[in-house]
């Protein structure tokens, strides 16, 4: 559990830091957006902090009179797959959302794992603020108006549980489930308005024992197989008698999503591709793409449990290195594709850049990670990676101006900085400049002595001293 706290809450030096950055949000955003970020992740809880953080990557990313719309079609890294990793370690869940929201504050597959990571904190107002982020982003996934209005009912705001449910009953008529969202809202105000909740057993002040159950049952999640079950069905249902309405589509995929069902939930994201409609909508194909990458993700985690129980399978590593390339080979022309129908959205190339240097083309990479810098969201992260392609192809001295420029525009020394000053440090050794070299080391020492083998440099820099 995280207790949520205001900006007036945090240590005095935070609040000091956080002044600091929203004077200079104007002139300077990246490092608005550096200290914001940096607070939050010492202080998760801070929901004031974590609003003003998206605001202004919101902002940075030139929202404009349509609101969030032009975010759907552009998804950085992909969070599916998560789900229950947000329940095994929620807060490295935390985490990581924020991490894929910085990159693109749009990806509504990482306000998902933000929402579902802070339930499990117990974070009720965070889980709030991901849902109402969400509505802005999909005003019509009405599997997410469900969510928030369940979440309003947690805290208690009984107004806003009976204005989503009027919204969801607006989109979809006679929906069961907003119906019993209502009427459990309802039961809320009256039994607030009675003192009811002083009774131990709300039970007997009900008329009716039947309505009591179904009121309990309307609380739960629908995540059981047989809920699944029965809601896989009506949306098929609802879904035959409107085939036109994309949204049946992304729900029975959503649906099959949350069962464990991959194949399904790729397979009904295609069919709604297929309709006329579809074959414009670019969050269809971004969600296509996030669920083929999870798909390979599994199947990569299959083949390396049956690696560990059998090693000496030959069939087992085969199986794995495979898989491990088809994925890297989708990934990547899938991005080609991208940056080649939108070659001002730089954010893709960033993610192209990352491609490349991966599979060790170095130069492809710096031509596209040279031009991502424009994107103010992953202007940081490129520089980073361009500095790591120059050191590749053994351009020390290139190499070291990139991270040397990283270096001084962070101002924290998170890992970013820390990965930035022992690059740097590498190439100041690699080119024979070792007093230099020591300098940048020692810099990361003090900070963290534990970070890779700068002790082991340090220690060896001291010992050649004494001897």
């Amino acid at each position: 559990m995280i207790e949520e706290t205001s900006i007036a809450d945090l240590d005095p030096r935070q609040i000091k830091q956080l002044q600091a950055s929203e004077a200079a949000e104007r002139t300077n955003p990246s490092y608005a957006l550096e200290i914001y970020g940096s607070v939050l992740r010492q202080v998760p809880g801070c929901l004031e902090l974590r609003k003003k953080l998206r605001a202004l990557q919101i902002k940075v990313t030139g929202d404009n009179t349509k609101g969030f719309s032009k975010f759907l079609g552009k998804v950085t890294a992909a969070p599916w797959g998560m789900g229950n990793k947000a329940e095994t370690d929620p807060e490295g869940s935390l985490v990581k959302a924020e991490e894929f929201l910085a990159k693109n504050p749009g990806n509504v597959i990482a306000h998902q794992l933000l929402a579902d990571a802070a339930a499990n904190l117990e974070m009720h107002r965070t889980v709030i603020f991901a849902y109402e982020t969400i509505y802005k982003l999909e005003p019509e996934n009405i599997s997410n108006l469900k969510d928030l209005g369940r979440a309003y009912l947690i805290v208690d705001d009984t107004e806003n549980a009976i204005k989503t449910g009027n919204t969801i009953l607006s989109k979809s008529p006679s929906d069961g489930e907003a119906e019993d969202l209502m009427k459990k809202a309802s039961v809320a105000i009256a039994m607030h308005k009675g003192k009811w909740e002083e009774s131990e057993d709300y039970r007997a002040q009900l008329k009716d024992e039947k309505e009591a159950q179904s009121l309990e049952q309307a609380s739960k999640s629908v995540n059981d197989a047989k809920g699944l079950e029965e809601l896989i069905q009506q949306t098929y249902e609802e879904l035959q008698s409107q085939p036109e309405n994309l949204n049946n589509y992304r729900q029975l995929s959503d649906l099959y999503h949350r069962a464990g069902d991959l194949e399904n939930a790729i397979a009904w994201i295609q069919e709604a591709r297929k309709n006329e409609d579809g074959q414009s909508d670019v969050s269809l194909e971004k969600k296509e793409r996030e669920l083929t990458l999870e798909y390979y993700d599994d199947s990569i985690d299959q083949w390396r449990a049956a690696l560990a129980a059998e090693p000496e399978n030959t069939d087992n590593q085969s199986g794995l290195d495979q898989t491990v390339l088809a994925k890297a080979e989708y990934h990547r022309t899938q991005i080609e594709s991208l940056v080649e129908r939108y070659p001002n959205d730089y954010g893709y190339r960033y993610e192209l850049g990352r491609q490349l240097y991966d599979t060790a083309d170095y130069d492809g990479a710096i031509s596209q990670l040279q031009l991502a810098q424009r994107n103010a969201n992953v202007r940081l992260d490129s520089i980073m990676y361009l500095g790591r392609a120059y050191r590749s192809k053994k351009f020390f001295d290139m190499a070291i101006e990139q991270f040397t420029a990283l270096k001084g525009e962070l101002q924290v020394m998170d890992d970013r900085k820390k990965q930035a000053i022992y690059e740097l440090g590498c190439c100041l050794e690699a080119m024979e400049k070792n007093d230099a070299a020591i300098e940048e080391f020692k810099l990361v020492y003090s900070a963290d002595i534990s970070y890779r083998d700068v002790s082991q440099k340090i220690d060896a820099f001291y010992s050649s001293k004494q001897s």
